[in-house]
């Protein structure tokens, strides 16, 4: 489990208002219960709280049970999922509740009243289950934060971060702003816009003061070597971006990653990014069948576009990380066949795929909903990105996860002879190399290869 970003903006909030009793548990399989159990047990806390995408909700239900009966606290959850669907509070009985949308302020009112003995059922982005009326109770959104910078840094106290450093290779991963203006049809971006009553999910922005100082804050605390900066879309306002560029050449030049969109994607920027200290970025590609990647998809990115953006990337030497999505609604073999020919052709750093997942709230979902591909039966143990949970008349399950098993392969084939046997090396050693050596192997190659 890495950082949590919700949680840890909303640990940091508490803490900024006092409340500094603070602990976080990473749940991974049903083999964590027992642990995590005892875990609160011993803490005695008076809220436990979850944050949860839909096929980890089961994980929820069965938790909250267990910890209700050890422990006399209330149980909430919130995230992605509670947000789009305010209904599953029906599916979780020992909840006493969930939270919608951004949850920062609504949380530190949840603990003000549980503090005071209050009433907490009727705070702002609450929802719970009223049994005696068999209704679900949604109440009012607060609106969302347009001073980001109210929150503060995000707390990396509750976790193990240096390991978490150590195990990504020497990244800290940031995040400096929040949505995306983009409404891809798969994406929940656009979903949780309209909880909001937007059409889209726009950028809010926090100050280059506020993001340079965090860096400055993490730099004091823990050894890093390279920054990644996680943002959904980290270059969409070039105004705000080249001020933080600058600041940051200053005052941190340490090499970093991010997050850049094709279509945006131009000499200048590339030139800024680099000059700055960019050595990679991530650009999606998603499918490189123009009819899924922009009729399905609603990406709206012509190839010849980002042929040309990954040409601009190369000259600048930057290196490229692509992802692909495969398993979609109307996409065949060939199609996927074409994605990996199109990643071969751009020869990037890292290719890498994800199984499609129709997330609730996404136009997407409608659309499997609305073919008769998705069973919705309630089932929250998929493994989301990793296994298809679709039922596609013109390809397979078992044909779908042979591509995601073996996609880099095959990408890395279409490369050529040299570019195929260098992977095929790497995996080999990979297998055969002891843990402890691949560390000494890692460390070296980011000190003196970077």
């Amino acid at each position: 489990m890495g950082i949590h970003f919700g949680i840890a903006y909303i640990s940091s909030y508490l803490k900024k208002n006092g409340y500094k009793n603070i602990k976080f548990l990473s749940v991974t399989s049903v083999n964590d219960y027992s642990n995590i159990v005892k875990q609160i047990s011993k803490f005695e806390p008076d809220i436990v709280g979850f944050s949860s995408v839909e096929t980890q909700f089961g994980n929820v239900i069965a938790l909250s049970e267990l910890i209700k009966k050890s422990c006399n606290c209330i149980i909430v959850c919130g995230g992605a999922f509670p947000t789009l669907c305010p209904k599953s509070v029906k599916d979780a009985p020992y909840l006493d509740g969930i939270f919608r949308g951004e949850s920062e302020g609504a949380f530190l009112e949840l603990v003000k009243a549980v503090e005071e003995g209050r009433n907490y059922r009727n705070i702002d982005n609450f929802c719970y289950y009223d049994k005696d009326n068999d209704r679900v109770v949604t109440n009012k959104l607060m609106p969302l934060e347009t001073d980001l910078d109210k929150f503060g840094f995000a707390d990396r106290d509750i976790f193990d971060f240096q390991s978490l450093i150590d195990s990504w290779n020497g990244a800290a991963l940031f995040v400096f702003n929040r949505g995306c203006p983009y409404n891809c049809s798969f994406c929940s971006n656009h979903a949780l816009a309209e909880v909001y009553g937007r059409t889209s999910n726009l950028i809010r922005r926090r100050s280059v003061e506020s993001c340079i100082a965090e860096i400055k804050d993490m730099m004091s605390k823990y050894r890093f070597d390279v920054i990644y900066i996680v943002d959904d879309l980290f270059v969409a306002n070039r105004k705000w971006l080249y001020a933080f560029l600058d600041v940051y050449k200053k005052e941190v030049n340490k090499p970093f990653m991010c997050t850049v969109r094709s279509n945006i994607c131009d000499d200048e920027l590339m030139r800024r990014l680099k000059a700055a200290g960019c050595f990679k970025v991530h650009m999606s590609v998603e499918s490189g069948n123009d009819f899924i990647r922009n009729e399905v998809l609603n990406r709206n990115i012509s190839r010849a576009k980002m042929m040309e953006s990954y040409k601009i990337a190369k000259k600048y030497k930057i290196k490229v990380n692509a992802s692909a999505v495969i398993g979609l609604p109307y996409e065949t073999e060939d199609m996927i066949k074409e994605t990996i020919a199109f990643l071969g052709s751009l020869k990037i750093a890292s290719p890498a795929v994800n199984i499609f997942y129709p997330y609730i709230g996404t136009r997407l979902r409608d659309l499997c909903i609305k073919e008769g591909v998705l069973n919705l039966s309630k089932n929250y143990s998929a493994r989301e990105r990793r296994e298809s949970v679709l039922d596609l008349p013109q390809i397979s399950r078992e044909r779908i996860q042979y591509y995601s098993d073996n996609f880099e392969g095959l990408v890395r084939r279409k490369e050529g002879f040299f570019s195929y046997a260098k992977y095929r090396t790497r995996e080999i050693v990979r297998m055969v190399m002891p843990v402890f050596l691949k560390k000494i192997v890692k460390r070296i190659l980011r000190k003196y290869l970077r």
